[in-house]
């Protein structure tokens, strides 16, 4: 009789679509959290939401780089900012909830991207201590 494979290792069928549009929100939220904060790159973060509606292969593998994930200098490090590094123009509170904020959609993004396949080696670490912050309230 022959051996029946299970489907343990295969990924459920994604909706393009609807990933790509859950991206594009998250994206847009992102953008402007940082936009709250004059981050640098929150122009960076906007245009790759744009590129989705033009090259999504390639806005997929730039969300999933280095550039997000991959250690100091990555967009995921960034949610290390210290309350001083943030604009004086913000209230106690809000510098709070900046770098809160930016790990939530951040462990959203590494969520999506863990459901739709192999993602870069840091994703996994941030994710980790982005989940660990947020349970101790940090």
């Amino acid at each position: 009789m022959a051996r029946r494979r299970g489907n343990r290792n295969r990924l459920t069928p994604r909706d393009e679509a609807a990933d790509q549009e859950q991206v594009r929100a998250l994206l847009a939220r992102l953008a402007e959290v940082l936009r709250d904060i004059d981050h640098p790159r929150a122009a960076e973060v906007a245009a790759l939401r744009e590129s989705f509606a033009t090259d999504p292969a390639a806005a997929w593998r730039a969300l999933d780089g280095n550039a997000w994930w991959a250690g100091a200098g990555s967009l995921a490090a960034e949610a290390l900012l210290p309350a001083e590094r943030l604009p004086a123009r913000l209230t106690p509170a809000e510098r709070a909830a900046a770098p809160q904020a930016l790990r939530a959609l951040l462990i959203e993004l590494a969520e999506l991207l863990r459901a739709r396949g192999p993602t870069n080696p840091g994703l996994s670490s941030w994710l980790l201590a982005f989940r660990n912050w947020e349970a101790s309230g940090v």
